[in-house]
């Protein structure tokens, strides 16, 4: 079940099917790092079905430590939340991939601190802005200049 980083921080995730897969059921793959998911006997996370490759994804620790999933190469492509990944991606806690036709959710377990919360998606912070009104070049403080009320050689008499 452990997820071995190579470092101290051991992480601890699950892929479950959304489905029961026969020989599998709803129990799932507790996975170690990096884990090949694919048809092949050799993939950790093996499923046997024909719309899955031999070596369909693969998912490891990313450099911040997160969970990352690739694409390798597979025939129908990975899919997470619905949408076809084209390079690594993260995933985050309750994210489904969807390989072929199976989907499958990512579940945290735990990590080395048992009361350590799992990671939690970023979200930018927009600020509530208001929108911009049309303003006319001749409003502007530039354009309104008068007269000089003096020629300016006449500023040195």
């Amino acid at each position: 079940m452990a997820v071995d980083a190579g470092s101290a921080n051991t992480m601890y995730y699950k892929l479950v099917p959304q489905k029961p897969i026969q020989g599998v059921g709803y129990q799932g793959w507790n996975l170690k790092l990096p884990a090949t998911v694919g048809r092949s006997a050799d993939s950790q996370v093996c499923v046997d079905d024909e719309s899955i490759s031999r070596a369909h994804c693969q998912l490891f620790l990313g450099s911040d430590e997160s969970l990352q999933v690739r694409d390798l190469d597979s025939l129908n492509g990975t899919f997470v939340n619905g949408e076809k990944i084209k390079k690594v991606h993260s995933l985050f806690p309750g994210d489904v991939i969807q390989i072929g036709s199976i989907s499958l959710r990512v579940d945290y377990a735990s990590d080395t601190d048992p009361g350590k919360p799992p990671p939690k998606r970023v979200t930018s912070h927009n600020s509530v802005t208001q929108p911009m009104k049309a303003v006319r070049p001749e409003d502007l403080p530039v354009f309104k200049q008068s007269e000089p009320t003096k020629k300016w050689w006449e500023f040195w008499k």
